[in-house]
């Protein structure tokens, strides 16, 4: 029997994008959480610096991976109205881009030292997290990089080839944590810097196969990516215009993730590395609905670029169905089998370690609700970023993160004499707020009246 084609914009459309995506995603959660896991059975204090340090590391590159990736939305684009020669110039504009990025990064390594020492937390962390925030931090251009490279495959479609790059980038990465974090024959034990240098090379590997695809005969030939890498002013702007919005609404969120863990670190350390545990398992919790969310983006793109905003609507619905249903599931589990999920970071038969899941587990119940909210909105967030609203979408966000949830943090954390749970409840709350926001300015349709390709 002939199979029926997939309906535009429906679930099976969907699914068919998103899943190569979301197992791309999931490589790269678990490599982040197997790390974790490796640092935790090799020092508490391992386990609660490596989340602070990783997140300012990331808070400090988001900006530049948040314009970067943008160019996702102007391939998916480009590649729905049939400008295949516009693929190759918009992607090399992410590169150029990318380029400048990492020498910035450089030049804020001693602003990280900074405000690393001037956290709170104790020196033995401290030390720790600024080990590897530089080790990070100075590889931050290679990872900028594949988030321009990798829009080339993904704003097309071709959502299988981002998969192989990051499961390959992913499996070194844990490879040689193990090896370094432990050490191994000749291999000295490296501890948290071992997890650092691990990280880059799996994202150098991951850039050696991007460009090697991208130069393919193929590609040469049908999409001119060798001649068509010269800097376009007047496409590297509209990037620009429309990236650097979304870069800033990025590293705001993104930020104020950043400043929560921060904040919730002067408490005391086991409060630190308890709620970096919930960190991580709401890392793990979430690359179904990253990837889902980009599947999203690159639908929304292709048909607004193929001019049907009623099936680009019809994707939007779709994924927030979907995302919500997920996370549903998951937040049940949460609530009434949270053990499997907190005891993977260490026994209980140690005091120090007891204390820090005991810590965590009521921590689970905030966190189902936390879930499920940030899925809906993750999901409309990123559709209206397909659509070219990012200017809006940044300042509410901003507005949201600065105003409300970092604020009302610090009173928890150092005024109100409140615990974790009562600072994951806070974030909970917060990310309600934004789900409901990105719905409406969805549903208010303003995003039909934007053009991105327009010069």
């Amino acid at each position: 029997m002939k199979q029926r084609p997939a309906e535009e914009g429906g679930l099976r459309e969907l699914t068919g994008v998103a899943y190569p995506l979301i197992l791309s995603t999931a490589s790269n959660t678990i490599m982040q959480f197997t790390n974790r896991v490796f640092l935790a059975h090799y020092s508490p204090d391992a386990l609660a610096a490596c989340v602070p340090g990783g997140m300012l590391a990331f808070v400090f590159g988001c900006f530049f991976i948040g314009t970067a990736s943008y160019t996702n939305a102007f391939v998916s684009q480009y590649y729905g109205r049939g400008k295949v020669a516009s693929v190759s110039v918009a992607v090399w504009q992410g590169v150029w881009l990318s380029l400048a990025a990492g020498a910035v990064l450089l030049a804020l390594t001693p602003l990280g030292f900074f405000i690393i020492n001037n956290s709170g937390h104790a020196p033995v962390v401290a030390a720790l997290e600024k080990q590897y925030f530089f080790i990070l931090n100075a590889g931050g251009v290679i990872a900028v990089t594949n988030a321009a490279l990798s829009a080339f495959f993904t704003g097309r479609g071709k959502t299988k080839v981002p998969m192989a790059v990051n499961m390959a980038g992913n499996a070194l990465c844990v490879l040689l944590s193990w090896l370094l974090i432990f050490g191994a024959g000749p291999l000295p034990a490296l501890g948290i810097r071992g997890a650092g240098f691990a990280a880059v090379a799996g994202q150098l590997l991951m850039l050696a196969l991007y460009l090697r695809m991208i130069f393919s005969p193929y590609n040469r030939r049908r999409y001119r990516t060798a001649r068509l890498a010269d800097f376009h002013k007047g496409l590297f702007l509209r990037l620009v215009k429309f990236g650097a919005p979304n870069g800033v609404g990025f590293f705001l969120d993104v930020a104020s993730f950043g400043a929560f863990i921060f904040l919730v670190g002067g408490l005391d350390k086991v409060s630190l590395a308890a709620s970096n545990i919930i960190a991580s398992i709401n890392m793990i919790a979430f690359m179904p609905v990253i990837g889902l969310g980009l599947a999203a983006l690159t639908l929304v793109g292709k048909y607004i670029g193929m001019k049907k905003p009623e099936v680009a609507e019809r994707v939007a619905y779709t994924a927030a169905k979907a995302a919500a249903a997920y996370a549903l599931a998951l937040g049940l589990l949460f609530v009434f089998a949270p053990g499997p999920f907190i005891n993977i970071f260490g026994s209980g038969n140690s005091p120090e370690y007891a204390a820090i899941l005991a810590r965590a587990r009521p921590v689970m119940r905030v966190l189902a609700v936390f879930v499920l909210f940030d899925a809906i909105g993750m999901i409309f967030a990123d559709v209206l970023r397909g659509a070219g609203d990012t200017r809006f979408q940044m300042l509410g966000t901003s507005a949201a993160a600065w105003l409300l949830f970092v604020p009302g943090v610090w009173y928890i954390t150092h005024r109100a004499g409140g615990e974790l749970i009562h600072a994951w409840a806070w974030g909970g709350f917060y990310v309600f707020l934004l789900a409901v926001f990105f719905t409406l300015r969805f549903r208010c349709g303003l995003w039909r009246q934007i053009d991105i390709l327009k010069g």
